[in-house]
C-alpha cells in the first residue's frame, strides 16, 4: 500500500510540474506577443513622426518660401500712403526745418565740368577722310577689314566691303588688334595678327591665329567748343561756352543736393517697428520683379546668341532661392524705412498728394503726363503715387537745408 501511494504521489507532483511548465510557457508566450505588439507601436509611431516630420518640414519651408506677385499696390492707398498705417508714430526723424549740408559734397567741380564738355564733343565728331593726322590711342576710326585663318576668310570676320567705325583702346575687338592701328593713318592698309582666346565661344577660331587686312578709311575729329557750337548744338541749355558751362554746375548742384538731402532723410531717421503685411508685400513684389529681370534677360540672350546666360533664377542671383528670400528682408526694410520716412513728413506737415498733383509734376518735367497712365496700368495707382509722396517730401526738406 505504501508503495502504491508513494507512485500516486509522485504521479501528482510529475502531473503539477507538468501544468506548471505549460503555465510558464503560455505566460513567456504573451510576454513575447506583448513585446511584439509594443516593438510594433513603437515603429508605427516612429514612422508616423518621420512621415510627420517630412510634412511638417515640407509645410514649414513652404510657409517660410515667397511667394512673388505682381500686386505692387496691394497694401498702398491710392495717394500713395502704406495701408492702416500712422508712418510718424513709427518713425523718429532728423531736423529738417533747419539744418546744413556741406557744400563740398554739393558744388559740382570744373574738372567735372570738363568732362562732360569732352563728353559733349566726342558726341559730335565728324569723320575726316583726308587729314594727315595720324591714329593714336583714343581715336575713334572707320575701317574695312578681311580676316583669315590659315589663310581662308572665316564667317563673321569681315566688314563685306562696308566702313565701320571703332574706339581705340576701346577693348572692342580681340587680342591687340586695337593697337596696332596706332601710328597708321588715312589710306594705308594694316595687317594685324591676333590670336583668338581659346574660349572665345567658336569651335572653328578658339586659340587659333588669324590675320586681318585693315583698310583704313578715316579718323573723327572733335569739333571746337565755341559759342557757335554751343549755340548750334545745346541751345535747349545755354547760348556760349560760360553759359552751358553754368548750366551744368547749376544743374548738377541741384542734383547732388536732392541726393544729399535723400540720403540725409533716411540715413539719420530710425524706425520702432516695421508693418508686417507691407513688407510682406514688398519682399513679393522685389521677387517678381527680379525673377521677370532674370527672364527678360535670358530671352534677350537667346534671341541674340541662341542659348540662355542663366541656367536657372539661382543662377542669376549667385544664391539659394532659399537664401535670395532669406536676403529680402534686409533689402525691403531698406526700402520700407525710406517710405516711411518720407510718409511720415508729410503726416507731420498735414500734407497729402493727388493724381493731380502728380500729372502736373511730370507736365513739368518731361513736358506731358502721357506716362503716368501705363505706370498706373503696370503697377496700380498707390505704386505710381508713392514717387510723389517721395517729391513732396524731399521738397519740403530742401527748403530748410543750407548749404556752406
Amino acid at each position: 500500500m505504501r508503495k502504491k501511494e508513494e507512485n500516486t504521489t509522485e504521479t501528482l507532483s510529475m502531473s503539477k510540474q507538468r501544468k506548471l511548465e505549460r503555465e510558464k510557457k503560455r505566460a513567456a508566450s504573451k510576454r513575447e506577443a506583448l513585446l511584439l505588439r509594443i516593438a510594433g507601436i513603437v515603429i508605427l509611431v516612429a514612422f508616423i513622426g518621420l512621415v510627420g516630420y517630412g510634412i511638417g518640414s515640407a509645410v514649414y519651408r513652404n510657409m517660410k518660401s515667397v511667394k512673388p506677385s505682381n500686386a505692387y499696390s496691394a497694401e498702398l492707398d491710392d495717394n500713395g500712403f502704406i495701408k492702416n498705417v500712422t508712418a510718424k508714430d513709427l518713425v523718429t526723424l532728423p531736423e529738417y526745418k533747419n539744418y546744413t549740408a556741406p557744400l563740398s559734397e554739393i558744388e559740382y567741380p570744373d574738372s567735372s565740368v570738363d568732362e562732360d564738355i569732352e563728353n559733349v564733343l566726342s558726341s559730335h565728331q565728324v569723320l575726316n577722310e583726308e587729314t594727315d593726322a595720324k591714329i593714336k590711342d583714343g581715336d575713334k576710326v572707320s575701317i574695312e577689314y578681311v580676316g583669315t585663318v590659315d589663310g581662308v576668310a572665316f564667317e563673321g570676320g569681315s566688314t563685306n566691303g562696308t566702313p565701320t567705325d571703332l574706339t581705340i583702346g576701346s577693348g572692342s575687338y580681340i587680342d591687340d588688334f586695337e593697337q596696332q592701328l596706332i601710328g597708321h593713318g588715312i589710306g594705308e592698309t594694316v595687317t594685324v595678327e591676333v590670336t583668338f582666346p581659346d574660349d572665345y565661344g567658336n569651335e572653328e577660331l578658339n586659340g587659333k591665329d588669324a590675320v586681318f587686312t585693315v583698310d583704313i578709311d578715316g579718323i573723327y575729329e572733335k569739333p571746337e567748343f565755341t559759342d557757335a557750337f554751343v549755340e548750334e548744338n545745346l541751345s535747349e541749355y545755354a547760348s556760349t561756352v560760360e553759359e552751358y558751362r553754368q548750366y551744368l554746375k547749376d544743374s548738377h548742384y541741384d542734383d547732388n543736393l536732392k541726393d544729399w538731402v535723400e540720403d540725409y532723410l533716411v540715413d539719420n531717421s530710425t524706425v520702432s517697428s516695421y508693418p508686417k503685411a507691407y513688407l510682406k508685400n514688398l519682399k513679393s513684389t522685389q521677387k517678381y520683379t527680379d525673377q521677370e529681370q532674370f527672364e527678360s534677360m535670358n530671352q534677350m540672350y537667346m534671341q541674340y546668341y541662341g542659348s540662355t546666360m542663366y541656367e536657372s533664377f539661382e543662377d542669376y542671383v549667385g544664391q539659394t532661392e532659399a537664401e535670395y528670400d532669406a536676403s529680402l528682408q534686409e533689402t525691403c526694410e531698406e526700402q520700407a524705412k525710406a517710405e516711411l520716412v518720407y510718409q511720415a513728413i508729410l503726416e507731420n506737415e498735414g500734407v497729402t498728394v493727388s493724381e493731380a498733383d502728380y500729372r502736373a509734376y511730370l507736365t513739368e518735367k518731361d513736358g506731358s503726363d502721357d506716362s503716368f497712365n501705363s505706370m498706373v496700368e503696370e503697377h496700380g495707382l498707390g505704386y505710381t503715387m508713392k514717387d510723389m509722396v517721395k517729391n513732396k517730401a524731399v521738397e519740403i526738406a530742401l527748403k530748410g537745408v543750407t548749404v556752406k
